[in-house]
């Protein structure tokens, strides 16, 4: 009996070990992303340049800026800027503002509110899956794009919210 519990113990162990490095299943993962859409188009961003992702926040408006800056809420005593990345991208957005979610970068000098169509949560990739190829150069979300993983035969193309935050458009919010 007391040798099934510390066979018990090290099988936990060694799950929580695998874990920590990535590996599940016997698969290593070597990246993971936030997977979101917005007008229609799924993208995935890295676990690392997202801080969290929050149901939309109460806010208040911002006088002279571009329509697109929603304005300023307070989370958790933190001023975060909101802006509509559909508005933002000159595409229709699929989702009423109250449905949609707010993926938050803090990149930096930047620390930002995203307002997004949906979140679908978290995927991991194997290094194996990545392809350096572009979305199509006329897309809206091309600037921001840094290569797509191929996984369950359908392309996830890679968001850079740091690409974002370095773009003078997106930094310049006033009119």
């Amino acid at each position: 009996m007391a040798s099934t519990g510390f066979i018990e113990l090290l099988r936990l162990a060694d799950l929580a070990r695998a874990r920590s490095s990535g590996r599940q299943g016997g698969q290593v993962y070597d990246w993971r992303g936030i997977v979101f859409e917005i007008g229609g188009q799924r993208l995935v961003a890295p676990m690392g340049e997202v801080s969290e992702v929050l149901a939309m926040p109460e806010y208040t408006n911002i006088p002279l800026v571009q329509p697109w800056m929603l304005g300023i809420a307070n989370v958790r005593g933190r001023l975060l800027p909101i802006t509509d990345l559909a508005q933002f991208l000159h595409i229709p957005s699929q989702q009423q503002k109250s449905q949609r979610k707010v993926i938050v970068v803090d990149h930096s000098t930047v620390f930002s509110g995203l307002l997004v169509d949906k979140v679908l949560g978290i995927e991991q990739f194997t290094r194996s899956q990545y392809r350096p190829e572009a979305i199509n150069s006329d897309s809206p979300f091309a600037p921001y794009n840094h290569g797509k993983f191929f996984k369950d035969k359908q392309d996830w193309f890679i968001f850079m919210p740091s690409l974002l935050a370095q773009d003078s458009k997106y930094i310049d919010a006033a009119i």
